[in-house]
């Protein structure tokens, strides 16, 4: 059985206990949740039988085999270089925290003979961006409209003291590459960081970020061009409704990358 261990008791760490305690229990045993909200960590706990074990961040990446990191961008980068340190298996969904590090812990990972897992997210097409690499990709842009209380707490919002709740129309908050706009919505565009990871980098990844008051869906459009030709995805995201900067599908994307993990059959590219 393999031992997870699973930082951050939010939406995605949630259902990622959830499914090790129901759909994979013949693969794994869920060892050790890990919170910096402690109360968190203890309401999820109590949910799950039999109960993991409430541990710190070094502690579950000490004793557990497999750890997910559910956390925020301030901290993925310290769990998976650590967790790569040490020869473990890390699944890491706060991709934004790792652009400018990348090449470092994927070296880490070759140097120790680990994996790390970056989950699709919220954003349909990663699968054909990693095919069309194999070849030479002209252009990545990603377009991201969300309900605006999606946006009330992020940086860039704050600076520029725009009233969200006063929107009537849609607004264009921000439109630049993908480390500008994990900079400044560090909790709403982890996609970009996935594709530009998958692609062409954060620097040439286009992105313009959109506010729609109208909307009750987190829309993502991306359009790749390259010498295999071009394709345009559009994602249509329910919020998750215990959080609404989350997509529903970043939630099941997370379910489905721990099941490509453990299952000995691996489709799509």
């Amino acid at each position: 059985m393999i031992k997870v261990g699973i930082i951050g008791c939010g939406t995605i760490g949630s259902a990622l206990s959830l499914a090790c305690r129901t759909r994979f229990r013949e693969e794994v045993t869920l060892e050790a949740v890990s919170d910096i909200d402690l109360s968190r960590a203890q309401r999820l706990q109590r949910k799950l039988h039999p109960r993991p074990k409430i541990l710190t961040t070094d502690e579950i990446i000490r004793h557990c085999d497999l750890i997910i990191e559910a956390a925020s961008t301030t901290l993925v980068y310290e769990v998976v270089k650590k967790a790569l340190s040490l020869g473990k298996e890390v699944m890491a969904m706060s991709t934004g925290g790792l652009l400018g590090k990348e090449k470092e812990l994927f070296e880490l990972a070759k140097t120790h003979r680990s994996c790390l897992y970056l989950p699709s997210g919220g954003v349909v097409g990663v699968d054909g961006l990693k095919a069309a690499k194999m070849g030479k990709i002209h252009s990545v842009s990603l377009t991201t409209r969300k309900p605006p209380q999606g946006f009330l707490d992020a940086p860039y919002v704050l600076k520029h003291r725009i009233r969200l709740n006063d929107l009537k129309d849609e607004k264009v908050l921000f439109e630049g590459d993908a480390a500008e706009a994990v900079q400044w919505f560090p909790k709403n565009i982890n996609v970009s960081a996935t594709l530009s990871l998958a692609g062409l980098g954060a620097r040439k990844t286009r992105v313009k970020i959109i506010a729609c008051p109208h909307m009750k869906v987190n829309v993502h459009e991306l359009y790749v061009q390259g010498d295999f030709g071009s394709f345009y995805t559009r994602t249509e995201n329910f919020p998750c409704k215990e959080n609404p900067k989350t997509s529903r599908i970043a939630v099941l994307s997370a379910v489905a990358t721990l099941e490509r993990i453990l299952k000995n059959v691996k489709m799509g590219t």
